[in-house]
């Protein structure tokens, strides 16, 4: 699923931001003046760009809203360091991140084809969830503090391709939860249907991000819907978030919404690797695998890659079923489930 658009996105007007930052810090008796004091004033360096972002820029935000900050500052010992602040009366989370990664890993997500079979990891995955989220946040919030280059670095942010990769991110990971309800649905029914319904969230965020809706969490998708008009996107959520009494039943119904709103998973491929926590102990004639050495499971299979490994165990196009010996490692969780192109064949 790499894409490449030409398409217009509208991004927030400064002016409409900063309307809706100076009236939630007014209903709290607040001035600009307290939030830059908390973005500069965190002995981790200069802040090189400080930014207000989350619901509340967004437009999401109610009285019970939090007010996010991201800091990026000029520190090579920085890794990642959230603060919040009470001081003024309500909770600020402070994100303060190192600038030049952040700065790489943007660029990563224009740069790098995704998904590859090679790098999709749980970790990997994780990371890119990560990177979608601070950078989308990035480039729909007010910036506050904004020095040269990293000015012009942020004005860059605000263009198709972040629409394109956050609409990406959402359709393969609703391929992604789809894919697990599926397989989970004859042995753990419920939890197929918990699996089904986040698929199809997550394929209502895909829609939204292709109306231009970016913010680049399941939380406020509902909301999302509603700034599009989009009456049936929000019928379909009030559908899927009713109790799953019928799992058999309504778990194809939420997959068929999926493939009909995001596509067909093709020509992705289901690539199951160990899940984080993972032990193995091989025996004469099976393996016997343990999560956190809190529960473990028996595996008439002795050539599986070690625990510590990230080699893949199984691959196979979507929609596929793992063999019988490895499909129970999947219903247990003990491997990790990830979609991606399948990497081309090297020729001899």
């Amino acid at each position: 699923m790499e894409t490449t658009s030409a398409r217009s996105v509208a991004f927030p007007d400064p002016g409409i931001l900063a309307k809706r930052f100076d009236a939630f810090l007014e209903q709290r008796g607040i001035d600009r003046q307290a939030v830059l004091g908390e973005a500069a004033d965190q002995g981790l360096g200069t802040p090189a760009l400080a930014v207000a972002a989350g619901s509340v820029l967004a437009g999401f935000g109610n009285h019970r809203s939090d007010l996010d900050l991201l800091v990026l500052v000029e520190n090579d010992r920085l890794t990642r360091f959230p603060i919040q602040s009470h001081e003024h009366g309500m909770l600020i989370d402070i994100s303060v991140r190192r600038a030049s990664e952040v700065r790489d890993s943007a660029a990563g997500l224009r740069a790098e084809p995704w998904p590859r079979s090679a790098t999709v990891t749980e970790a990997g995955w994780n990371h890119r969830r990560r990177v979608i989220n601070t950078v989308s946040r990035l480039a729909l919030g007010l910036p506050l503090i904004a020095t040269p280059p990293w000015d012009g670095w942020l004005a860059g942010l605000r263009g198709a391709w972040l629409a394109d990769a956050v609409e990406q991110w959402f359709a393969v990971e609703a391929h992604r939860r789809a894919q697990a309800a599926r397989w989970l649905l004859d042995a753990r029914p419920m939890a197929a249907a918990v699996r089904a319904r986040e698929a199809v969230v997550a394929a209502l965020n895909a829609r939204a991000a292709a109306g231009g809706e970016l913010y680049c969490t399941d939380k406020w998708v509902g909301e999302k819907l509603k700034l599009l008009g989009d009456t049936e996107g929000l019928a379909v959520l009030r559908d899927v978030l009713e109790p799953p009494l019928t799992p058999h039943d309504r778990v194809p119904h939420c997959l068929d919404f999926v493939d009909r709103t995001v596509g067909t998973a093709e020509p992705l491929h289901a690539v199951l690797r160990w899940a984080i926590g993972v032990g193995t102990t091989p025996l004469d004639d099976r393996t016997v695998v343990d999560r956190w050495q809190l529960r473990a499971l028996e595996t008439f299979r002795r050539d599986l890659p070690p625990q510590d490994s990230d080699a893949v165990i199984w691959s196979g196009p979507a929609g596929s079923d793992p063999p019988d010996d490895v499909l129970p490692l999947f219903v247990h969780d003990m491997v990790w489930l990830g979609l991606a192109h399948p990497e081309p064949e090297v020729s001899a």
